[in-house]
């Protein structure tokens, strides 16, 4: 009985003109809700038709595999990685038998996961054997999974290939230059920034090189010129240069340098690494001793070099010739190339993870 009362009220509400809603016919807010009615199904034709001509221009244009990489590519110069794989794999969709959005996802796993990266590069030279881009991507992905001479075989080849392509004179330069091979990464280093003189990574790159080869004097003025260039990583420039000072004996403008890149812990320790490079174990105590003084977040680090400057003084005075010119711990930032430089031709750099 209950439910058939409840039902009649129901039915009955139009005709009491929905007073017992709260809206009755002269409510404004009954006339309110009705052009928000109104509004809301223009707007939602409005933006069917305009979904309407984006399907129709796309029938006319469709997306070429080129637009998507090109979107990709933006995408990871941003940051949005995942964006940037997205936007790749579409590409492949478009054209499967295609090389270079294998070689972009490539290059996007190289610096995480190179064994990820070397398959994708090995299927792009199925496709196109004599793609530079392809062999640096495989060269360094070979080199980071240990296989040195199978990586720098095709880093070689990826010269042969194009001489005057910077990145891969570059990639392997620098890959040289990290296997100890200094002599033999100079001259492809050299022709990198001749290629590309503005380029700061690679008069960095180039800069760290003549540092490692004892020639600090002309690793000074390439570091000097890449933080003119570009102010981007500048702080791994500035330690860079400020180590190039210090092996030159210009301590005070080398402190500075290092300064300008970290804290003041930071600046101490490098400075002590530099003293401890040029033999001078007690000068470097010394500086290590500012910098736990200082305090910082590198405390262990610090410890673990002084107490590798003490062992070497010891060493120096028991058996001077048995004294390597540079042991034990590194110093807290050490003279660093700069990875992004090794990346393929029109390919940008992923965005670079903390270990670098």
């Amino acid at each position: 009985m209950f439910g058939r009362a409840a039902l009649a009220a129901l039915v009955a509400l139009p005709s009491f003109g929905c007073a017992t809603l709260g809206l009755s016919e002269s409510d404004p807010m009954r006339a309110e809700l009705r052009r928000l009615d109104k509004e809301q199904q223009a707007k939602a034709t409005q933006e069917q038709l305009l979904d309407d001509a984006k399907v129709r221009e796309r029938e006319k244009h469709p997306e070429t595999m080129e637009e998507r990489l090109v979107r990709g590519d933006t995408q990871l110069a941003e940051g949005h990685v995942p964006a940037a794989i997205w936007e790749y794999a579409q590409a492949h969709n478009l054209d499967p038998k295609a090389a270079a959005p294998r070689e972009r996802l490539g290059y996007v796993h190289l610096r995480q996961n190179p064994e990820r990266a070397q398959p994708l590069f090995e299927s792009a030279l199925e496709i196109e054997p004599n793609s530079v881009s392809a062999h640096v991507g495989l060269g360094l992905s070979m080199l980071a999974g240990g296989n040195r001479e199978e990586g720098l075989k095709h880093l070689e080849r990826a010269v042969e290939i194009d001489p005057k392509s910077p990145n891969a004179q570059a990639a392997l330069g620098v890959s040289l230059d990290q296997l100890g091979r200094g002599a033999e990464a100079l001259p492809h280093l050299e022709a990198a920034r001749a290629l590309r003189p503005h380029d700061a990574r690679t008069l960095n790159n180039l800069g760290v090189a003549y540092l490692r080869a004892g020639q600090a004097e002309r690793a000074e003025p390439l570091f000097r010129a890449a933080l003119r260039e570009d102010q981007r990583d500048a702080a791994l420039r500035a330690n860079n240069l400020g180590m190039a000072l210090a092996m030159q004996g210009r301590f005070d403008e080398a402190l500075a340098s290092f300064r300008s890149a970290g804290d003041e812990q930071s600046a101490r320790a490098n400075l002590g690494y530099a003293h401890y490079a040029r033999g001078e174990y007690q000068q470097a105590m010394a500086e290590y001793e500012q910098a736990l003084l200082a305090g910082g977040k590198a405390n262990v680090e610090v410890m673990r070099s002084l107490e590798a400057a003490r062992r070497a003084q010891e060493l120096a005075k028991s058996a001077p010739a048995a004294t390597p010119p540079v042991a034990g711990a590194p110093p807290v930032a050490a003279p660093r190339i700069d990875a992004a430089s090794v990346v393929g031709d029109d390919v940008p750099a992923a965005p670079a993870s903390p270990a670098e």
